[in-house]
């Protein structure tokens, strides 16, 4: 039996961030980092790096610098760190019992970026690191760095590189979660290579990318889920864009792909095949509406073939990012994506996701500032053929509303609530039935 898996892609978005805008992809659902909704689902959506906070103006382009930045030569250097300290009302995500505990989360994040005229360079590192007093099992830390830059060949035409190393854990009340005492950890390490070249109007965009994950199992997982050997894969993806600028600002593309997925285990524990190659075929179009109002969005056709039956797993996807600044204290950031997934289960072949989220930022007043969001996924899962399971369809939402103070330009305090609700067709197989609370204070600090 196959079982497919689509690539995400993440990408720099001027107006964003690191964000995933091609495919759909193999996901690693991470721990909740990030206070906003729509900027989890981004993570839990991407396999290379976490989504900076976007409820929280940082360093980066999503920032107003002002007197944020050390100069370093013709660097400038960008560190910010969040520290959160609260009450968390259901740890492991469940319906009964539910543990409840205080928690602590570090979260620290540095960019440092070139100033060059010609050529550009920009490192990131971050993490995060939980520790819950009442439930020590799930304390966690996650890493990454990521590297990467441009070489200007001339006017117009120019090549990318990235290169990353990811730690990531699996988090509980998310996805495709497999449940287990200890969360599991993904490492992964992405490379890609681009070229992008403009003629008058028209430009083209071709990018070559290589990860590889490998899983760990901190504990012994729930019976029927894939053990991390089963999971360990390297995913290949070429893929081009071809564009038109209609307008200033205003672009129109067509992006066609293909990828492998090669697994260590062609025969994993279950039996299973799972290695596949796929294509996809995006049409998708950018709008710059003002330097602080931009959107991104696809919608596409994609689908994978299993190498050992030839089976296939056609899905429509689409994919919508940016940042909407139309009236000048409200800022919102909307990121829908939907795609096919791997399912960690042996019982279900693969999951189509719809994920759909919005931020938003409020300036009420001087130093005061208002952040939310929402967030909601759906997943649906196929059961694998021979299971014997029928199919299932979880649902998870997620909302947040926070106030910010800021004592200083760079140091920001005050208080955040989020609530989250899972739910599922077929809670006996082992589909999500909870809510959880969060209650907590966040200090953030920016130099």
């Amino acid at each position: 039996m196959s079982i497919s898996a689509n690539t995400s892609q993440l990408i720099w978005s001027p107006f964003v961030g690191w964000v995933l805008l091609a495919c759909g992809g193999s996901v690693a659902h991470a721990q909740s980092e990030t206070s906003s909704p729509a900027a989890q689902i981004l993570v839990e959506q991407t396999p290379l790096v976490d989504v900076p906070d976007l409820s929280v103006p940082m360093a980066g382009p999503v920032a107003d610098r002002g007197e944020i930045g050390i100069a370093i030569g013709a660097f400038t250097l960008y560190p910010t760190l969040e520290v959160q300290g609260g009450y968390d009302s259901n740890v492991y995500a469940t319906s009964t019992p539910t543990v409840g505990s205080p928690f602590t989360l570090i979260k620290p994040f540095v960019e440092l970026k070139s100033e060059w005229l010609n050529h550009s360079f920009r490192m990131i590192a971050g993490g995060g690191f939980g520790f819950y007093s009442n439930a020590t099992s799930q304390n966690y830390w996650n890493g990454y760095v990521v590297a990467d830059g441009r070489v200007d060949i001339q006017k117009d035409l120019f090549l990318t590189a990235l290169l990353g190393v990811r730690r990531q854990t699996e988090a509980l009340g998310t996805p495709n979660t497999v449940i287990a005492n200890s969360p599991t950890v993904v490492d992964s390490i992405p490379v890609e290579l681009g070229l992008f070249q403009r003629f008058n109007r028209f430009f083209y965009e071709l990018k070559a990318s290589a990860t590889r994950y490998r899983y760990s199992d901190n504990s012994i997982i729930y019976d029927g889920a894939l053990p991390a050997a089963s999971r360990n894969r390297t995913e290949f993806e070429e893929r081009v864009r071809l564009g038109y600028e209609v307008i200033e600002n205003v672009d129109v593309w067509v992006s066609p792909g293909l990828n492998q997925r090669v697994y260590e285990q062609f025969v994993n524990a279950y039996g299973q095949e799972r290695d596949s190659t796929g294509w996809f075929l995006n049409f998708g179009a950018t709008i710059r509406f003002t330097e602080k109002t931009s959107l991104e969005g696809y919608v596409g056709y994609t689908t994978q073939t299993f190498v050992a039956d030839g089976a296939s797993t056609p899905a429509v996807s689409f994919g919508l990012i940016g940042t909407w600044n139309g009236y000048g204290p409200l800022t919102i950031r909307p990121s829908f994506i939907r795609s096919i997934n791997e399912s960690a289960y042996s019982n279900y072949q693969n999951y189509v996701s719809t994920a759909l989220g919005v931020d938003f930022t409020y300036d009420i007043h001087d130093a005061w500032q208002l952040v939310g969001g929402t967030g909601y996924n759906i997943a649906q899962y196929s059961p694998a053929p021979g299971s014997g399971v029928g199919p299932r369809t979880d649902y998870f939402w997620r909302g947040s509303i926070g106030l910010l103070y800021s004592l200083r330009p760079q140091v920001q305090i005050g208080p955040l609530y989020e609530h989250f609700v899972g739910s599922s067709t077929d809670v006996a197989s082992g589909g999500p039935s909870y809510t959880r609370d969060v209650i907590s204070i966040r200090l953030v600090a920016k130099r």
